[in-house]
């Protein structure tokens, strides 16, 4: 008899955009692989999402989420719940907040993933006030879960130092990409490339870039390099309209075609963000053999040390301004090393094939003796 599993998410990708449900797919593309397992998905979309030569079941419940994003959340997974009791004898690994209502009743074996932890980063006091009411639901959630999941690094510490609860319900499962062939990289340039990508939005660190970039210049700097900064959000027309150098693109959206060809030819990826989970660019661009300048947030310490890039504290604009300067100084040698630590870094510990395995051992980990149904009664 297969064991079953039930997958609940709020969106599949492409036809949810989100770091969430592009990893709701990119996860389900290796669980399938398991064929000892029965898998279940259940999703907001009207009809069938995944390709059929996957063999999931899928369990649609049409679902809108415009309006009040928590009022929503928790109706989705009120109905959610009601399919979850149809499979007493089923993992249940949920997205986000997709298992919350009468989580209680069924949580013995429930895994919760809710990736970046962001309510619990917030940097003024007015952020803090606003994501309250998530930081209450996912209090809710780690309290009656199974097993929370982290992404590692300083999300593991705010699971532990925050939220109050027994640490072994704790799994450390990161963030994954796909590997993929390593491009030719040239280190001889005397104009270096350097790349962003993300949303123009306060948290990602956009202003530190940009006023980065301005001193850069002003230090003699615009002829050495070139930023292509990708990506589109509430801040685009405002940076864009104050921020114009000579020697910065705007890429704005970029198709995935266009995205690789500045990951493969770039020569440097840079990430201020404010505060983070594990972000998926930063893997990609290790992947592609990219060194890599980002804030010391969320898990991202798990990603770069001195070997492949420069940790920097969020919001210093002097020490990310200072790590291009680095960089840039550095001996073709030393950076064809950091490009080539940034690769093997990812190849051994961020790939699917790996991180879809840790999520089956932990799965298998919760499978007990005696019947869920039965537990679940105690």
């Amino acid at each position: 008899m297969k064991r079953q599993l039930l997958f609940c998410t709020d969106g599949i990708f492409p036809h949810t955009v989100g770091g969430m449900q592009k990893h709701s797919l990119l996860l389900l593309e290796q669980l399938v692989k398991y064929t000892n397992w029965e898998i279940i998905v259940i999703h907001p979309h009207k009809e069938n999402v995944l390709p059929s030569e996957y063999k999931i079941k899928e369990i649609a419940i049409p679902f809108e989420f415009n309006g009040f994003y928590i009022w929503k959340q928790y109706q989705y997974s009120k109905k959610i719940s009601e399919i979850i009791k149809q499979y007493p004898e089923a993992i249940v690994y949920a997205q986000g907040f997709a298992v919350l209502h009468e989580l209680k009743k069924f949580g013995n074996r429930v895994i919760i993933n809710q990736h970046g932890l962001e309510p619990f980063q917030g940097l003024t006091k007015n952020d803090q006030l606003k994501t309250l009411p998530m930081r209450m639901m996912e209090r809710y959630q780690f309290r009656h879960a199974a097993k929370v999941i982290s992404l590692g690094g300083r999300l593991t510490t705010i699971l532990k130092n925050e939220i109050y609860y027994s640490n072994d319900k704790i799994a450390v499962i990161p963030n994954a990409v796909y590997e993929c062939a390593l491009p030719t990289k040239y280190f001889e340039a005397e104009e270096l490339k350097l790349l962003y990508v993300g949303r123009f939005a306060f948290n990602k660190g956009i202003d530190v870039l940009l006023e980065s970039i301005r001193t850069l210049n002003r230090e003699g700097y615009k002829s050495k390099l070139k930023f292509y900064v990708v990506g589109k959000g509430p801040l685009y027309e405002k940076f864009t309209f104050e921020y114009q150098f000579e020697n910065v693109e705007y890429v704005g959206f970029a198709s995935e075609e266009r995205l690789k060809e500045l990951y493969e030819t770039c020569d440097l990826f840079v990430f201020p963000t404010l505060f983070e989970g594990m972000p998926t660019v930063v893997l990609e661009a290790m992947v592609h053999g990219l060194p890599v300048i980002v804030s010391d947030t969320g898990a991202t310490a798990e990603l770069v040390n001195s070997q492949n890039g420069f940790l920097i504290d969020a919001g210093d604009k002097r020490a990310f301004k200072a790590a291009i300067q680095a960089y840039y100084q550095l001996s073709t040698d030393d950076k064809r090393k950091m490009s080539e630590a940034s690769r093997t870094r990812v190849i051994n510990n961020f790939t699917w094939e790996i991180v879809g395995r840790k999520h089956i051992e932990l799965f298998e980990s919760m499978l007990p003796s005696t019947p869920l149904s039965k537990l679940s009664s105690l």
